[in-house]
């Protein structure tokens, strides 16, 4: 179930990069990190949105990106995780994909994040998500 129009191509910076994803339940897995692209002919197809901060750290070069990728050896995240195209359910103004997938792919940085910065902000519990 792809909620795009298939015809007519779309800006990927816009509609899919650095969006929050959630699960139909709302449980938040992250934001889209970048993009996993594949070859059809002269134009490319989106395989899966990419989760992590190593995703992240392939999308900015210099030493942003270095840093990025030394956040994510701390957080042991390994490769950066999957989210196929068929998982996606809606993608308006969040993606929305299954609650399967959501509870597979939530990111290690998030959590923490969430944990140690979010959740210390007084009235961060009564914050819409």
């Amino acid at each position: 179930m792809n909620p795009w129009d298939e015809v007519h191509p779309i800006d990927l910076s816009d509609a899919l990069l650095d969006r929050q994803i959630l699960g139909e339940d709302g449980t938040v897995v992250g934001k889209v990190d970048d993009l996993d692209l594949r070859a059809e002919g002269d134009t490319y197809v989106v395989d899966a949105l990419l989760v992590g901060p190593d995703a992240l750290a392939d999308r900015i070069n210099g030493p942003i990106g270095k840093l990025l990728r030394r956040i994510g050896r701390g957080f042991r995240t390994g490769a950066p995780q999957r989210i196929p195209m068929n998982a996606i359910r809606r993608a308006e103004p969040a993606i929305v994909v299954t609650t399967a997938v959501a509870h597979a792919t939530r990111s290690p940085s998030q959590e923490w994040l969430r944990r140690k910065v979010i959740d210390r902000i007084p009235g961060a519990g009564r914050a819409s998500r």
